[in-house]
């Protein structure tokens, strides 16, 4: 069977996590680690693993919403073409890692009000407004966007809609949904998302790890709207774990989705 999204709670171990992810890839399990965080590459990804959990894993076990991003406009971007990228430094490592040309990354002092707009001329060619978490989005960057949407039919693809991020057990920010709302809402839509909870995602690593029977697949995660929807989303099992930021108050207020198996730890897997 294959375990999809073992955890490691950011650079800090999640006790026990370490045994069962060893445990499963000794049973030559397939282990697949599924994030929604942009800010890392696959390379940086795998550094952490090696540094916090001690497992040396491949490229291809590690899939964050920012290589599904990179993945999905490489495949429909045609020579000369863009996209307009809002997005950490990580993610756009990603993309040039994947070949993929953007304009838009890092600090955007270029206008603060409205009239500063009225001669600004887009790029020609940007195909795609791909949104992710940028602490450096500010007015500027979501007004271009909003042109490259509006008038240029670039088509708007964001990594994931979380409206927290958990920072450690006793801090929790604001998140990418937080970030792109106010575009979202500007533009009387939303953008397709190609992260947790969307099955995009999964249909990319199933095409890659051939995962047909999903009867064989379990998807383990600590938040219900991401992960626990992901895996019902994709038609596998799910199994939630109890030591992230979901509590039992929590499982009781989102009633509507349901985990097939609930753990107080990811530990408990092996009992």
């Amino acid at each position: 069977s294959s375990g999809i999204n073992a955890e490691y709670g950011g650079n800090k171990q999640v006790p026990g996590a370490s045994d069962v992810v060893k445990h499963l890839l000794s049973l030559n399990k397939n282990v697949i680690f599924v994030t929604n965080n942009t800010s890392k590459t696959r390379a940086a990804y795998r550094e952490t693993f090696k540094a916090v959990l001690d497992i040396t894993v491949s490229d291809n076990q590690v899939y964050s919403a920012g290589i599904s991003a990179a993945l999905y406009v490489k495949q429909k971007l045609k020579p000369g073409e863009k996209i307009f990228l809002i997005g950490s430094k990580g993610l756009s490592e990603t993309m040039d890692e994947s070949g993929v040309e953007y304009i838009g990354h890092g600090c955007d002092m270029d206008a603060s009000y409205f009239t500063d707009f009225l001669d600004y001329i887009p790029e020609s060619n940007v195909k795609f407004v791909v949104g992710a978490f940028d602490g450096y989005f500010n007015y500027a960057k979501m007004a271009k966007a909003f042109i490259y949407i509006k008038e240029c039919g670039a088509e708007y693809i964001a990594t994931n809609l979380d409206m927290n991020h958990s920072l450690n057990d006793s801090r929790l920010l604001p998140g990418t949904g937080a970030v792109l709302e106010g575009l979202n809402q500007s533009l009387g839509m939303q953008p397709k998302v190609l992260g947790k909870p969307s099955p995009i995602m999964f249909d990319m690593i199933s095409k890659d790890h051939n995962l047909e029977d999903k009867s064989k697949v379990l998807m383990v995660g600590d938040t219900l709207q991401s992960d626990i929807q992901f895996g019902i989303n994709s038609g596998v099992d799910t199994a939630l774990v109890l030591s992230g930021i979901t509590s039992r108050d929590v499982l009781d207020q989102e009633a509507s989705i349901k985990p097939t198996f609930i753990v107080n730890s990811i530990a408990d897997l092996l009992k």
